[in-house]
């Protein structure tokens, strides 16, 4: 899974640094398409919901004079359709259908995602996996990825509020049943209340024969200070299931490298390439940078409530937000890596000849 998760990945896409690097505007390869912002779970941890979130400013909705922090409101069908027409005529390679909230709970969620695979689109899922009507068309995305964060059913209900912990595991192995060249994993977003449990919940990925299970980190506005006298602990508690890994079962460390990127901060670059490549639309039509900036102001670049994503594309409105933006006005980045990677590639070296 090393190349999967890769911050080189942008060195690929090398039309496209030649376009940063004359100035001029890009086609996104991936947009995260966020068809729904209501979910059937309440995760503590959710950048969302979360008191301290990054991505609360704009998500939650005010009704009768209280806030609701799970809004019901969903991209519609029609419109979700329009999205991806449009992604598909402008040279879109890939949709990551993720949240906010849970994908599956939009009604039209197979509709929408056998649209996208009739186009060509490349696809993947995050999905908390309570909710699979449809195995085969799951099955022949590119990738789904379930999240847990539990290797206990009494973790589970505790961290995310809802019980389905063994349905949720007999959801995954009949996807993995299925047989399909689908890469399948899992998701563990460690916490303080589960960290005990990640060799646990590396077994149990195993023996589902998911092809991986991922660890990351929480982000929060505490930082990396949200794991102060634990960190040595969980460090060697993921270095202790490397043990489990075979040539068809990885063990994806994020949480060191997250942990990393919540240490740095804001960023020490100005130009954002990460941006131009990756494209966030929140269940609430709007157009955000990145996920990490997503339903706040800050990362608001865009609103497709009466436009077009084609239209927005191509706007001077687009343009203009996009190279006036300074990347060291947020608070904290998850794509240092990338960043480093694309500016290193888009600013020629002294010497670039010397290799």
């Amino acid at each position: 899974m090393t190349n999967e998760y890769s911050s080189l990945k942008a060195a690929w896409h090398i039309e496209k640094i030649s376009r940063l690097r004359d100035g001029l505007q890009i086609v996104p390869t991936h947009v995260q398409l966020i068809i729904s912002d209501l979910c059937n779970q309440n995760c503590h941890f959710c950048a969302y919901r979360m008191d301290g979130g990054f991505s609360t400013e704009q998500f939650g909705e005010m009704k009768e004079g209280k806030l609701i922090k799970n809004p019901n409101r969903r991209i519609p069908k029609d419109k979700a359709i329009e999205i991806l027409n449009d992604c598909a005529d402008v040279g879109v390679k890939a949709i990551q259908f993720t949240g906010g909230g849970e994908p599956t709970v939009h009604p039209d969620h197979i509709d929408i995602f056998k649209h996208a695979k009739w186009l060509g689109l490349k696809t993947g899922l995050v999905t908390n996996g309570l909710v699979m009507r449809d195995f085969e068309t799951l099955a022949n995305m590119d990738w789904v990825r379930i999240s847990l964060d539990a290797g206990t059913s009494e973790s589970y209900e505790n961290i995310r509020e809802s019980k389905g912990f063994d349905k949720v595991l007999s959801n995954i192995r009949t996807l993995v049943g299925v047989g399909t060249p689908c890469v399948i994993g899992i998701g563990f977003v460690v916490t303080r209340e589960n960290w005990e449990e990640i060799g646990k919940a590396c077994e149990i990925a195993k023996g589902l024969g998911v092809s991986y299970i991922r660890l990351s980190a929480m982000f929060s506005e505490e930082g990396s200070g949200y794991y102060k006298g634990i960190t040595p602990r969980i460090k060697g508690a993921l270095r202790s299931v490397r043990e489990l890994e075979t040539d068809s079962f990885k063990i994806v460390d994020l949480f060191s490298h997250r942990l990393d990127d919540l240490d740095q901060g804001s960023p020490k670059h100005e130009f954002c390439g990460y941006q131009n490549f990756t494209t966030y639309i929140g269940g609430n039509l709007k157009v955000y940078r990145c996920c990490t900036t997503s339903y706040t102001l800050h990362g608001e670049v865009g609103d497709l409530t009466n436009t077009t994503f084609k239209e927005w594309l191509t706007s001077w409105e687009k343009k203009e937000l996009y190279e006036s933006f300074d990347a060291r006005s947020c608070h904290h980045c998850q794509f240092h890596s990338q960043n480093e990677v694309i500016n290193y590639l888009v600013n020629e070296p002294t010497h670039v000849d010397f290799v």
